[in-house]
């Protein structure tokens, strides 16, 4: 909803077919929030607000994501374009009850961030809720790592293989 709208403003005016004033409005137009949310999303989005979890744009808004058929990979999108992008997909997610990073890319930096705080013995919980991935994350990486696809010290493997660790403890 809101990130397929911002994704096509953003084409426009990398296209040259609207102005960087009518890119300003027409963006302020789609992020216009008022009055959608029910009151579960309106007490998500303040958690959004207010919240404490990882936003990669707060990191190192030029990221390379992991997966280089992300459309934030495979386009060019100026820094204000990835922040407009990120920031909607997020509103997708308040409105489809999901985590606040789902559907976002993967980066380096958050396998980074991963791999610290399990260093720092945090719960798995805690990882989970700060980072804003669904349960099934690390089952995904680590089904990338036996594909092949991840070298065996990227920080998402070793936070990986350290949650299962504490999960074989607590079984």
């Amino acid at each position: 909803m809101f990130s397929r709208e911002i994704k096509r403003l953003i084409r426009d005016k990398n296209e040259g077919s609207i102005s960087d004033k009518e890119y300003s409005r027409r963006k302020e137009e789609i992020l216009n929030i008022e009055n959608i949310f029910d009151n579960s999303q309106n007490h998500r989005l303040e958690d959004f607000n207010n919240g404490n979890f990882f936003k990669i744009e707060k990191i190192n808004i030029n990221f390379k994501p992991v997966n280089e058929m992300s459309p934030i990979a495979r386009f060019e999108y100026t820094p204000e374009q990835r922040a407009d992008f990120i920031y909607a997909r997020r509103l997708d997610n308040i409105n489809e009850n999901k985590p606040f990073n789902y559907g976002l890319p993967e980066s380096h930096e958050e396998g980074n961030a991963i791999a610290k705080m399990i260093e720092e013995d945090e719960s798995r919980e805690t990882i989970i809720n700060f980072f804003q991935r669904s349960k099934n994350v690390m089952t995904n990486i680590i089904r990338r790592k036996l594909d092949g696809e991840l070298e065996s010290n990227d920080p998402y493997i070793l936070a990986a293989k350290k949650m299962l660790e504490d999960l074989e403890k607590e079984d």
